[in-house]
C-alpha cells in the first residue's frame, strides 16, 4: 500500500528512539553510582522522580499530538532530548546531570504517544494487531540491544559516549521528522479511503466477542508491571557491585529478560490467539510475581537466567495487552497513546518509590523486594476484581 514506506519510518524512528533511550536512562545510573556516590535508595529516589515526571509528560503530551499535530509533538519530544542530554554531557555535576535528566524525561514522552498513534492510524482491526505487533518487537529488540551493548560502547568509546551517542540520534530524528511530515500529509487522504475500503471487505468474526473491561485489565495491570520492572532496572548498579561485575558485564547477565521480551512480542505478534482470553492474562501476571521474587532472592546465575525468561515473558504479554486494547476500536490514537503512557509512568514512579519507601522505614536491603511482592499481589487482587465487571461492547 501507499503509506508502507511512510510506516516503515515510523519505526525506524521508534527503534532509534528506544535504542538512545535505554542506552542513556539505564547507564546514567552507572555514572551516578560511580562519579557522585549513589547507592540502591539514591537511585530508588531518583527512579521514583522520573517516573512522576513521566506520568505528567506522557498524559500531556498525547494530547498535544492529537490537538496539534503528531510531528509537532515529536519536534518538541527528539529536539528537547538532544538538547537535555548535551547539558548533561556539558554540565558534569550533579545538578547537571538531575536537570538534564528532569528536561530529558518531559520532552521523551512526546515520542512515545504519537510514534504509538502514527503507527495505529488509519488501520483496520487485521492490520491493527499486525501493526502493534511490529511496533513491540522493534523497540523491545532495539532496547534489549542497547543494555546488552551499553556497557561495551562505553567502555571503548568512553564515557562521553553517554551523552554524544543519544544526541546525534535524537537530532537526526529531529532533522528526519520534516520530510515525514510532507510524506504524511500527501498521502493521508488516499490512506483513509485504502483502509476504509479494506475495512468494508475484511471479513467480520461477530462469534469473537470483545469484552471491554480487557482495556480495563491491560491499563490496571501495566503500572504493576512496570512497577517490578523498574524496581529491578534501578537496583542493576547496586547488584552488579554487589557481584563483582563490571558495567559491560552486568548489562550483558541482565539483559536475558530483555531479549526474552522480545522474543514473546514476536510470538504474540504472530499468535492472536491470546487476544481477549483472561487465563492468559490471569497466567502472565502470576509469572511477573513468581519472576520478580525468584530474581531479587536467588543467589544462583542459573535461576537468575531462568527467572529472567519468565519475566521477560510476563512484561511482554502485559503490555501488549495494554497497548493493543488500548488501540483496537479507537479513533483517538493520540490520546489513548497517551493514557497507555502514562499509565506505564504511574509504575515507573510508583516501583521506586515504594521500594525506597519500605528501604528507608527499615533500613532491610531486601524490603524493597518484599514491598513489591506486597504491590503485585495487591496487583492480582485488582486484576480479578476488574475480571468480576464484565462488560460487552454493543
Amino acid at each position: 500500500m501507499r503509506n508502507a514506506p511512510a510506516k516503515t519510518s515510523y519505526y525506524l524512528l521508534e527503534g532509534t528512539n528506544s535504542f538512545a533511550t535505554s542506552f542513556f536512562f539505564n547507564y546514567l545510573l552507572f555514572v551516578l553510582r560511580d562519579t557522585h556516590g549513589f547507592g540502591n535508595q539514591e537511585c530508588l529516589y531518583l527512579g521514583a522522580a522520573h517516573g512522576l515526571l513521566f506520568v505528567i509528560g506522557a498524559w500531556f503530551g498525547g494530547r498535544f499530538g492529537q490537538r496539534h499535530g503528531y510531528f509537532s509533538a515529536l519536534r518538541i519530544g527528539f529536539g528537547g532530548m538532544a538538547l537535555a542530554i548535551a547539558i548533561g554531557g556539558l554540565f558534569p555535576s550533579l545538578a547537571g546531570q538531575l536537570a538534564a535528566l528532569g528536561l530529558w524525561t518531559v520532552t521523551m514522552c512526546f515520542t512515545w504517544p504519537n510514534l504509538e498513534a502514527l503507527v495505529s492510524e488509519n488501520e483496520p482491526p487485521r492490520s491493527l494487531a499486525r501493526r502493534v505487533g511490529i511496533y513491540n518487537v522493534v523497540w523491545a529488540a532495539t532496547g534489549a540491544v542497547a543494555y546488552s551493548a551499553g556497557g561495551w560502547l562505553i567502555a571503548n568509546l568512553g564515557h562521553a559516549s553517554l551523552y554524544w551517542v543519544p544526541v546525534l540520534i535524537h537530532a537526526t530524528q529531529f532533522a528526519a521528522t520534516w520530510p515525514l511530515r510532507r510524506s504524511y500529509d500527501q498521502t493521508r487522504e488516499s490512506t483513509q479511503a485504502a483502509h476504509a475500503a479494506a475495512s468494508e471487505l475484511e471479513p467480520h468474526h461477530p462469534t469473537v466477542p470483545k469484552p471491554k473491561y480487557f482495556k480495563a485489565l491491560g491499563w490496571a495491570a501495566n503500572p504493576f508491571s512496570y512497577m517490578a520492572i523498574n524496581t529491578l532496572l534501578v537496583l542493576v548498579p547496586g547488584l552488579a557491585r554487589k557481584l563483582g561485575l563490571s558495567m559491560a558485564e552486568a548489562g550483558l547477565l541482565m539483559s536475558v529478560w530483555y531479549h526474552a521480551r522480545t522474543a514473546a512480542f514476536v510470538v504474540l505478534w504472530l499468535w492472536p490467539g491470546w487476544h481477549y482470553r483472561f487465563s492468559w492474562f490471569a497466567g502472565a501476571f502470576a509469572l511477573l510475581f513468581g519472576s520478580f521474587l525468584a530474581m531479587m532472592t536467588t543467589q544462583s546465575i542459573a535461576i537468575l537466567l531462568l527467572a529472567q525468561l519468565g519475566f521477560g515473558w510476563a512484561t511482554a504479554l502485559i503490555y501488549y495487552s495494554s497497548l493493543y486494547y488500548a488501540m483496537d476500536g479507537t479513533e483517538t490514537h493520540g490520546t489513548h497513546g497517551g493514557i497507555h503512557e502514562a499509565l506505564v509512568g504511574i509504575g515507573i514512579c510508583g516501583g521506586p518509590a515504594v521500594s525506597a519507601t519500605a528501604f528507608w522505614l527499615s533500613g532491610n536491603p531486601q524490603s524493597p523486594t518484599w514491598a513489591m511482592a506486597g504491590i503485585l499481589a495487591l496487583g492480582g487482587a485488582l486484576v480479578f476484581r476488574v475480571r468480576g465487571r464484565p462488560v460487552r461492547l454493543a
